[in-house]
């Protein structure tokens, strides 16, 4: 039997935990944990109001496995991409927010994991680092594409050809980082806003991250289109109902399930 690698749980309400518990190994990647978190990712994931994804141990994830490239060098490093991308297409795919909770060392695929997330939660002390060029590699991940986006071109190629790391505060000044919360209160705060947006209107926040996708930075007059349709359709919906009835009655909204 398959040494556990990644643990899924369900403790509050509307909000799917994922787990990387390989604290010991740093939660490296290879292949059994992308089986493991494809696993969990394709189950109840799926249905959930929110994903909070988290890791055990000091560090979030150190990257891939390198002891495992040296030990079988004439070993194509496409498949272990291509097998890892399953993953992180599964979370892009995902209609709900995603919370993600980083303490320590973010580093390669690390990096990548924690830039898929659409609300990132720093521990003061993590260190982001891309650390491919370092040993001869290239990015995987979609780096090349999220880590610009998140922190500008400039920056990010700064980060890619120099490898130095990014701490917390800057990852949070530059935007990269949605909050920076204190190492010993990172799964406390993030579990608590994974709860709090899965008290929210489900179908909205949805619908919301959808508009902001969509977009990817860029206004258009498309867009402008697509936001007048998706907000006039939100106030005929059940929720947006409730959320207008309840604003004006002065009382708690109750969402539609």
């Amino acid at each position: 039997m398959a040494e556990e690698r990644v643990r899924v749980s369900e403790e509050t309400p509307g909000v799917v935990r994922v787990t990387l518990s390989n604290g010991a190994g740093h939660n490296v990647v290879d292949f059994e944990l992308g089986r493991q978190f494809r696993e969990a990712l394709s189950g109840p994931a799926r249905s959930a109001r929110v994903v909070e994804i988290v890791a055990e141990g000091p560090n979030f994830c150190v990257g891939g496995d390198v002891r495992g490239f040296a030990a079988d060098p004439d070993a194509s490093l496409t498949a272990l991409a291509d097998d890892f991308h399953s993953c992180q297409r599964l979370i892009l795919g995902f209609t709900q927010p995603v919370v993600i909770g980083v303490q320590g060392w973010a580093a390669g695929i690390g990096l990548s994991l924690a830039l898929s997330g659409d609300v990132i939660v720093l521990g003061a002390g993590a260190r982001l680092r891309p650390a491919y060029t370092a040993i001869g590699l290239t990015p995987d991940g979609g780096m090349t594409a999220t880590l610009p986006a998140a922190v500008g071109r400039a920056r990010a190629m700064d980060m890619f050809l120099t490898n130095r790391p990014m701490a917390a505060e800057e990852a949070l000044a530059c935007g990269l980082a949605s909050r920076v919360v204190a190492d010993e209160d990172l799964h406390t705060e993030t579990a608590a806003i994974a709860a709090s947006i899965a008290a929210g209107p489900p179908q909205a926040l949805a619908a919301t991250k959808k508009l902001v996708r969509t977009a990817d930075g860029v206004l258009t007059d498309a867009h402008l289109d697509l936001e007048a349709k998706s907000i006039g359709d939100r106030g005929l919906s059940p929720e947006g109902r409730e959320g207008v009835a309840s604003f004006v009655g002065k009382r708690a909204p109750s969402w539609p399930s």
